[in-house]
């Protein structure tokens, strides 16, 4: 028996102009759905199943494959702006109109271009755990995670240190948050082919050069509710980042969760999720 409802959650499909897209929908109707887009070389399987428990509680919850990524067909692009019309061609082939947006890590640099140039179909955007492509302010990322990030097959202890504070404590965080992943009642666990996560890191390391990136287009939203929200112990997308960003934001939240890495959305989920329930509300 499962522990957590997502766990059981079918995928569901639906065939776009780029893509036939994977996907998965539950939580409460008769709300705008809450679309999450999730980070490099991850796929529907990825997300904290707590999490989504948590967050389906109390809103319509959509999790998404992009293009050439798990469960949905093709090959990724390689910058950040084709991947946000893989996103607005599967809201365009589901007929949704304005959603509240989750961005994290990469997911999190698509939202932030989608939030400057699609505003009118986002009632709120987070990005969490993301930076806005800017070198000048983007601390140098340590030779360790850039070295894991490279490897077709990471380890355990890679993993932790990727995702959660290197101390004992966060060590036992993400402990606890990788063994209530991955139990699909299905038993099947998608990884993102290499093709694609090659252009995934192709497409991150143009945003992070300040190619086509966010930094220039932040002070223009203004329209569209933002909060920016990151760990203080992220080792691949710095605070410092996070920080900088919530001074060009015109209408928007910041939220920093201390002793938390760059999955603290994971390792604080209940806190982080009243804290999205209550900024979309």
């Amino acid at each position: 028996m499962s522990t957590y409802h997502a766990e059981t959650i079918e995928t569901s499909y639906i065939q776009g102009t780029l893509a036939r897209y994977g996907y998965r929908e539950y939580g409460v109707e008769g709300s705008s759905p809450l679309l999450l887009l999730n980070r490099y070389r991850a796929t529907l399987d990825d997300w904290d199943p707590l999490l989504l428990d948590l967050l389906a509680a109390k809103l319509r919850i959509i999790i998404l494959d992009n293009v050439g990524v798990g469960y949905t067909d093709g090959t990724a692009p390689d910058t950040i702006a084709e991947m946000g019309l893989g996103v607005i061609d599967f809201l365009n082939a589901k007929g949704l109109g304005r959603v509240h947006l989750l961005g994290w890590s990469m997911g999190g640099f698509i939202a932030q271009l989608l939030a400057a140039d699609c505003p009118d179909r986002f009632e709120t955007v987070t990005i969490a755990g993301s930076g806005p492509g800017e070198p000048s302010i983007r601390p140098a990322e340590s030779e360790r995670s850039i070295a894991i990030r490279g490897k077709a097959e990471p380890e355990i202890e890679d993993i932790l240190y990727l995702f959660f504070p290197d101390t004992d404590g966060g060590r036992a965080a993400g402990a606890e948050v990788l063994g209530r992943s991955y139990n699909r009642a299905d038993g099947i666990t998608k990884e993102v082919k290499k093709e694609s996560w090659l252009n995934q890191n192709a497409a991150i390391q143009r945003w992070n050069s300040g190619e086509d990136s966010g930094w220039n287009l932040l002070p223009g939203i203004t329209t569209v509710p933002l909060m920016v929200a990151n760990g203080t112990q992220d080792v691949m997308e710095d605070v410092q980042q996070t920080i900088a960003m919530a001074r060009r934001i015109p209408n928007g939240v910041t939220a920093i969760f201390a002793d938390a890495g760059h999955a603290f959305l994971f390792q604080h989920a209940h806190r982080f999720s009243q804290l999205l329930v209550g900024f979309t509300s």
